[in-house]
């Protein structure tokens, strides 16, 4: 949703103070510049009717019939590991922008470690958590594996950004992800109940993928389902 929102310039669809929730899908400029993209490309059966992390979804990196993705950073490990057939068919190139010139990015998904209150070895579990996402040799590991960092320094390092990647036909594509990472536009917020939120889209603003409404009508049902969701978890809505 939000690397989407992005391509409209739609930075605030919500805003989130303590207690109290804006939620505006309907009436902002933003939302109707999304719209009058999308909408069309949906009309025109542009876009690929298929399912994210389906077989069929990997097929169609395979074959040709999706020809690209707006998608996060870590998605190369994923087409290697799943779509041997498209090496050498794929590039990495930054976000499509409204304005000649622009750079805006944003964050799509990513991971966490933790340790559970109840666990047991606390101080051990925290020490590997220390290992693989601060110590020099544990990211090193990870980006041996095909994980992209967190960390400035191996971002804006030689070792990581020169690499040449046989599968996208030689392109040092951590330039492009890099830079990508450094664009990412400040001031998003998420959801007290974002989960919730994006488990609803699929039922709401996601039925106009299938045809089965507009962007403008879905968007404005997964509006009044977060909002009637906010109220019943007692948070003010405006």
């Amino acid at each position: 949703m939000e690397h989407l929102a992005h391509l409209a310039g739609w930075r605030h669809p919500w805003s989130v103070d303590g207690t109290d929730l804006t939620i505006d899908l309907e009436n902002d400029a933003a939302t109707q510049r999304f719209t009058d993209l999308w909408q069309p490309l949906i009309d025109d059966e542009v876009l690929a009717p298929i399912n994210g992390w389906t077989d069929e979804w990997f097929q169609g990196m395979a074959n040709g019939t999706i020809a690209s993705l707006v998608i996060g950073a870590w998605m190369p490990a994923n087409l290697i590991g799943n779509v041997p057939d498209g090496a050498g068919d794929w590039r990495v190139a930054p976000m499509p922008q409204w304005e000649a010139g622009a750079a805006a990015s944003s964050e799509n998904g990513g991971s966490s470690l933790a340790v559970p209150t109840d666990a047991q070895n606390k101080e051990l579990a925290y020490a590997f958590i220390e290992y693989a996402n601060a110590s020099t040799d544990g990211v090193q590991m990870r980006l041996d594996d095909g994980a992209f960092p967190a960390t400035t320094e191996h971002l804006e390092s030689a070792a990581f950004q020169d690499v040449e990647w046989d599968y996208f036909g030689g392109q040092k594509i951590n330039e492009v992800l890099a830079q990508s990472s450094a664009d990412v536009v400040e001031g998003w917020q998420y959801l007290p109940f974002q989960v919730y939120a994006n488990t609803i889209y699929g039922d709401t603003a996601g039925q106009a993928y299938l045809g089965s409404t507009t962007l403008a009508d879905g968007l404005a049902g997964w509006q009044n389902a977060m909002k009637s969701y906010a109220a019943e978890q007692g948070f003010g809505i405006e």
